[in-house]
């Protein structure tokens, strides 16, 4: 799993249909600066892929519901616990401290259980 910057500006993708060869070629495009940093560690790592599942901002607003397809919220909109009103609603997430990645989000959600 690797991931580039959070902050892909939206206004390259907002009026690319998904699926579209433009869409595939922006996404190879964009991803290009990920695979030299990965490749500067790992030089054959292309032949070593299994799956290459490539995202972008578009990816982020429809699978993840994330407004402009960002990552993740802002460090200062964390809340700092899952705690809410509700008896027994514990929250967790990449909005929850620690907040994104996987390491952070499972122990969200390790906390909120």
């Amino acid at each position: 799993h690797a991931y580039g910057a959070g902050n892909e500006p939206y206004g390259l993708w907002k009026d690319i249909k998904r699926n579209s060869p433009e869409y595939k070629q922006l996404k190879e495009e964009r991803s290009k600066a990920l695979w030299r940093a990965v490749e500067s560690i790992i030089p054959d790592v292309r032949e070593r892929v299994v799956l290459d599942m490539t995202g972008s901002p578009l990816t982020h607003e429809r699978f993840l519901r994330r407004p402009y397809g960002t990552y993740g919220s802002a460090t200062e909109d964390y809340l700092k616990d899952g705690s809410t009103p509700y008896n027994g609603l514990v929250l967790c997430g990449d909005g929850i401290f620690p907040g994104i990645g996987i390491p952070a989000v499972a122990l969200s959600g390790a906390s909120a259980a």
